[in-house]
């Protein structure tokens, strides 16, 4: 069946959305955000949502604009042939690239419980998950990611609510210490890790949608859902552990939940928030991953993607452990190369991409 004429409903969108939006921030990226930011940490989550508005109006723009295309054929019907085709492979490598981030933090967080095991003994049941999810089609993974993002809503909540008793407001003081300037500039950090993920549905919107306008508000809606759980997991985190743990915490949310002990009875609770970021985690591996193979095989004109999801996902599974040596090259991938290779694919190139759609437009109307 031709994965193009599947249609999915406005409240899958939602939960990809969300889900997509979430990722890998609540584990892992809160640490990196509050040492640029400190205790205006929350701040910078506040503002960023934001940004990413004007970024999905442009997605959706596109979108809109040729409803039968997805992003592969969008840049080859606004550029020219050639001209797509290069900037086609750019995404294509892109969405591969980032997938091989997810087996490497799930391999990376469960090498420190099991110290002994090999880090690909994680990536290789992490991604043999991914490469089925998406052998089964993009309805089978977005009927799951609706169930998944009430399980993971539901229990964040219920846990947020649990650790309340030990929020020191304290912990805030001083609001905006050294000015406006280090929350934007972790807005801008923030940014690139909650929103640039929903260039992956560009694959999926608009051509699996039912209808554009309800779409296009399902996946606003999602994003902002996705950003008011980050917010709170930001907020709390700070007000239990203050900024300067969590900035020395390579994943203060796990610590976070080890705070959480009701009455003796709600206790040891750290390995819910673990289970809520695999399943985050596995939405996004999954949406990279969908994306990267099915922009694949529309560049090169293959009229099934499955044909190559075996053999990407093996590589990708390879060169999880190859690109990401260590913590320390991940972590400075994180903060200092992500963030303007992110922008450059996922803001700049579609930004441009609109403005020759513009003149072609205009152009065209004077002709």
């Amino acid at each position: 069946m031709d994965e193009n004429k599947i249609k999915i409903s406005n409240q899958q969108f939602f939960a990809l959305a969300a889900n997509g939006t979430l990722g890998s921030t609540i584990f892992v990226i809160s640490g990196l955000l509050t040492g640029i930011a400190k205790q205006d940490a929350w701040i910078t989550a506040l503002i960023t949502p934001v940004w990413g508005l004007l970024q999905i109006w442009l997605y959706y723009y596109l979108g809109k604009a040729y409803p039968g295309l997805t992003l592969i054929g969008i840049n080859k019907k606004i550029l020219g042939k050639w001209p797509g085709i290069i900037v086609s492979a750019g995404f294509v490598f892109l969405f591969l690239h980032v997938t091989t981030n997810s087996p490497w933090y799930v391999g990376d967080f469960l090498g420190h419980i099991l110290s002994e095991t090999p880090d690909y003994l994680f990536y290789i049941p992490f991604m043999a998950a991914v490469i089925i999810a998406v052998l089964y089609g993009v309805e089978a993974f977005a009927r799951a990611s609706e169930i998944f993002i009430i399980f993971v809503s539901l229990i964040f909540f219920v846990a947020m609510i649990l650790i309340l008793p030990k929020v020191n407001i304290e912990n805030l003081l001083p609001v905006l210490e050294e000015g406006i300037v280090p929350s934007l500039k972790g807005s801008f950090f923030l940014f690139s890790f909650t929103t640039f993920p929903i260039l992956t549905l560009m694959m999926i919107f608009p051509v699996n949608a039912i209808a554009l306008p309800q779409a296009g508000k399902a996946m606003v809606k999602g994003y902002l859902w996705g950003s008011l759980i980050v917010f709170v997991a930001i907020i709390i985190s700070i007000l239990v552990l203050g900024s300067n743990v969590i900035s020395n915490t390579q994943y203060a949310s796990f610590l976070l939940f080890k705070e959480i002990d009701v009455a003796g009875i709600f206790s040891r609770l750290e390995f819910v928030i673990m289970l809520i970021w695999l399943v985050t985690q596995f939405v996004t591996c999954v949406l990279f991953f969908y994306a990267g193979v099915k922009s694949f095989a529309e560049l090169f004109g293959l009229k099934d993607y499955r044909k190559v999801v075996l053999p990407l996902g093996l590589i990708v599974t390879v060169l999880t452990g190859i690109i990401f040596p260590d913590a320390n090259y991940q972590g400075n991938w994180d903060s200092i190369v992500w963030p303007p290779y992110g922008t450059t694919f996922c803001l700049i190139i579609p930004g441009i991409i609109t403005i020759v759609f513009w003149l072609k437009k205009k152009f065209n109307k004077q002709g």
